[in-house]
């Protein structure tokens, strides 16, 4: 009997310790997959878009009309803590923003990079070829509308409209007009189309501050310029808006600017639009969320009168889809208009 018990308990042992053993393994199976979950978890956090700083590109050098528009986004941004990671403005002008786009197409980690947009920068990405081979730029969100004016140097020869006319129409191409992109190319050469005149557009310069200077220095007669980009200056009286292409009269300090239409020619009638965009390939991800930071941009009191207001723009922020829709009309629009005027 004695053996038997012996052997009984000994079974009795092992067939305990089988059990003890598989709670255990149980026990530290429940532990590990917890221990992913939380890995899982903690790596999400730490990846959580955007986890690194981004560089903010501008077409152009300080103070023109791009640059007013990613550093005034950017300062509501950080005002408001609308992203937690730095972001840097990064100025790449030249080439009517072929270098701003050369330099964004070299880039790898796309997600990380933002671009001031205007439609002159849309149509020179064709004119100049500067898109990159990956495919179209991404549509993030579009911020307003802009004007166009004709400017001339208020203590100059020409105070009105009908002073260059007569002065151009005596003698073609006598009148040296600044230009800084495309656009600017395309709004004088429609302003030629529909008065009859030929001007000298041999000024052109790689941003509207570039411009705006030249044009304070007697080295042109004339420019072509956006309200944001001479406001200060009209305001200060050394600079003079003789004409405006805007569908309708402006507000001050704009408001003796007469419209090309109220001068006679209603054909000459051209608007920009002022936008943000993301690399070639930019993720849907980041899309979105840039889309949705810039539309609480929008909302702030600063963007409306601090910077629309201010800068005599008209207010439209549009999401990433409904801008990308914008975006591929008005680029087939511009691209016929330029080919219908010659530039393309």
């Amino acid at each position: 009997m004695g053996t038997e018990e012996n052997r009984q308990r000994t079974i009795g042992l092992k067939q305990e310790k089988e059990y003890i053993m598989k709670k255990l393994f149980v026990v530290l199976m429940c532990v590990l997959a917890l221990s992913g979950v939380l890995w899982a978890q903690g790596n999400a956090e730490a990846a959580k878009y955007p986890d690194r700083a981004i560089e903010f590109v501008i077409p152009g050098s300080a103070g023109g009309g791009s640059d007013i528009l990613g550093r005034t986004i950017t300062d509501i941004i950080q005002k408001y803590k609308l992203v937690d990671q730095t972001i840097t403005i990064v100025n790449k002008g030249g080439g009517a923003s072929a270098v701003s786009h050369g330099y964004v197409n070299a880039k790898t980690d796309v997600d990380y990079y933002l671009l001031t947009c205007n439609s002159a920068n849309q149509l020179s990405m064709h004119v100049n070829k500067s898109m990159s081979p990956k495919g179209p730029f991404t549509p993030i969100a579009n911020m307003a509308l802009d004007d166009i004016l004709l400017v001339s140097r208020t203590d100059g020869k020409f105070p009105d409209w009908a002073s260059v006319e007569k002065a151009i129409k005596a003698n073609p191409s006598s009148l040296t007009v600044g230009l800084a992109d495309d656009l600017d190319a395309m709004a004088l050469a429609l302003l030629e189309e529909k008065t009859g005149t030929k001007f000298n557009p041999s000024a052109y310069f790689a941003s509207s501050g570039e411009v705006a200077t030249a044009l304070l220095g007697g080295h042109m007669d004339l420019a072509i310029l956006n309200p944001v980009e001479c406001v200060g200056l009209v305001e200060g009286g050394r600079l003079t808006a003789i004409g405006s292409f805007a569908p309708k009269a402006m507000s001050a300090p704009f408001e003796k600017t007469p419209t090309f239409t109220a001068l006679g020619h209603p054909d000459v009638v051209m608007q920009m639009s002022r936008s943000v965009i993301g690399p070639a390939g930019m993720s849907r991800e980041a899309q979105l969320f840039w889309s949705d930071v810039l539309q609480k941009v929008s909302e702030t009191q600063e963007w409306k009168v601090g910077y629309i207001q201010k800068n005599v723009l008209e207010g439209q922020y549009l999401n990433a889809d409904d801008f990308t829709k914008f975006y591929a009309e008005s680029e087939k629009m511009l691209l016929d208009f330029a080919k219908k005027l010659g530039i393309l």
